[in-house]
């Protein structure tokens, strides 16, 4: 229990009263220490959190309204907590200017009646104060002895994260070496408009290349500590909730630092080997030996993702910097989500229910993914090579999936890709016909079409004899240098009409 002014204000062994009508929440300012003067200007040996107790040798019995604004004004400024004004010494009374000056800078004052000795109150806040620092030395000897245990469980840095954040009710964020965020399942996160500050502090950090700390303000006082040495930093933890954190709150969090440190460099060695066995398992895979790669998985890495799951490719994702090193985080889990290198690539075999982490790890790093779903019995490669293609359809930034494209159709593929400035040009020597004939020859075309070829249908349809629509076919076909009596030249046609129907 930090020492307050409510708290000395709660011991009746003491004779004080508060004079000034100010917030509630005033009395409830930690008090940092205790200091006795009489002097106009006590400020250079006072602290921010000090309480200041004064006979008021420095106040004439009707001090001036501004020389009292100007007193309260000083020692607020500097961060004082209150005043004590003892009276029946010099003064029979608290001066009521000194009263309506705290009210005005919102500094409490309080009375210290019946000659009350100053070192009473000094000895009674400084008995709180030691035993608070003594409650929170026991508390941080527990909370550490709490981290260490976490360390030594299966994921031990995500247990350190999250056992740091529990004990000190704050949200924890861990960033790579490049200042990229990690994410990491369970872990309280940053609020949405104070990560990006923090973002910004990180890299700023990380620039410097040396161990350091920084305390970011603006972001509710959030600690900023890197992980590793000046030589090799490893990424920086960010800490931050309601309040700063206080001393015991920074050991901590140095604690976790350094033991966050340890378990990144053990991790680093079988991290490094576990990244081949799991190119190993997703290469067999691909080859068609399933049963070989889940054995493998299954002793090595903690399996694979249970049929159905999504199969998905991070196109050009291996040389992303850091990637990696998250994925082996969010891949502490390999039944949830399974990953490995690919050539240039990163391949992901993803549990139902989980596609939500690959769409916030596409969009956090700016990579181009693509999906496709994978069930029971199915051919795993073809799954692959549609994931391929997903991804080299998708943006940078977004998730693709080949059931998407799928539903498009060949048409829609060949829009997407230029298909209508093929059709343009097939369609090229149109353009020198009156509009009226250009157009009367393609709706012949596109009946015709419709019709499946046959004349009478198409001619009944457009009005017209069929010998008419016969020749008008005869004259497109010489246009365009098409055989119409073959298949694909009336696929051809049909897909340039299609594309250019908009602008006929």
């Amino acid at each position: 229990m930090p020492a307050t002014l409510r708290v000395l204000l709660g011991d009746e062994s003491f004779p004080l009263r508060v004079l000034t009508e100010l917030d509630d929440g005033v009395l409830d300012r930690p008090v940092s220490w205790v200091h006795s003067s009489d002097l106009m200007d006590p400020t250079p040996w006072l602290e921010p959190g000090n309480l200041l107790l004064t006979n008021g040798a420095q106040f004439s019995p009707e001090p001036d309204a501004a020389e009292a604004t100007d007193y309260c004004r000083r020692l607020r400024a500097h961060g004082v907590v209150g005043i004590g004004f003892a009276t029946d010494i010099i003064h029979d009374h608290v001066p009521l200017a000194v009263v309506r000056a705290g009210e005005a800078v919102d500094l409490p004052i309080v009375e210290i009646a019946d000659r009350a000795p100053f070192i009473r109150i000094i000895r009674f806040v400084a008995d709180i104060i030691a035993a608070d620092r003594a409650a929170r030395l026991s508390w941080l000897l527990d909370a550490q002895r709490a981290v260490a245990r976490a360390a030594v469980r299966d994921d031990g840095l995500r247990e350190i994260l999250q056992t740091l954040s529990h004990l000190l009710g704050a949200w924890v964020e861990l960033y790579d070496a490049v200042g990229g965020r990690l994410s990491l399942p369970g872990l309280r996160s940053a609020p949405r408009g104070v990560e990006a500050e923090v973002g910004r502090d990180v890299r700023r950090l990380l620039e410097r290349r040396t161990a350091a700390s920084l305390v970011v303000p603006s972001a509710g006082h959030a600690l900023l500590q890197t992980i590793g040495q000046s030589s090799r930093l490893r990424g920086v933890l960010a800490v931050g909730g309601a309040e700063p954190l206080d001393p015991a709150g920074k050991e901590l969090v140095a604690t976790v630092v350094a033991l966050a440190s340890i378990a990144l460099e053990q991790q680093r060695g079988v991290q490094t080997a576990l990244r081949g066995v799991r190119a190993g398992v997703v290469e067999m895979l691909l080859d068609g030996h399933a049963d070989a790669a889940r054995r493998v998985a299954d002793s090595a890495v903690g399996g694979l993702p249970t049929e159905p799951y999504l199969v998905g490719v991070l196109r050009g994702a291996r040389a992303t910097p850091g990637l990696l090193d998250e994925l082996d985080l969010v891949s502490s889990d390999p039944q949830r989500l399974f990953s490995a290198e690919l050539g240039a690539d990163v391949v992901v075999l993803v549990a139902a229910g989980a596609g939500d982490a690959l769409v916030a790890l596409a969009e956090r790093r700016g990579l181009a993914a693509g999906t496709a779903r994978h069930g029971a019995g199915d051919d795993l490669p073809l799954a692959f090579r549609r994931a391929e293609q997903a991804a080299r359809e998708a943006r940078a930034g977004t998730v693709r999936a080949y059931e998407d494209l799928a539903r498009r159709g060949l048409v829609g593929a060949l829009r997407e890709h230029g298909g209508e400035e093929l059709a343009q040009s097939l369609l090229e020597p149109l353009d020198g016909l009156p509009p009226a004939e250009r157009q009367r020859l393609r709706e012949s075309a596109k009946v015709w079409l419709d019709a499946n070829g046959a004349w009478d249908p198409a001619a009944r349809a457009l009005g017209i004899h069929r010998h008419t629509l016969r020749a008008r076919l005869t004259q497109l076909e010489g246009l365009l240098r098409l055989d119409l009596s073959t298949f694909a030249a009336r696929a051809e046609l049909w897909a340039a009409l299609e594309f250019t129907d908009d602008r006929s």
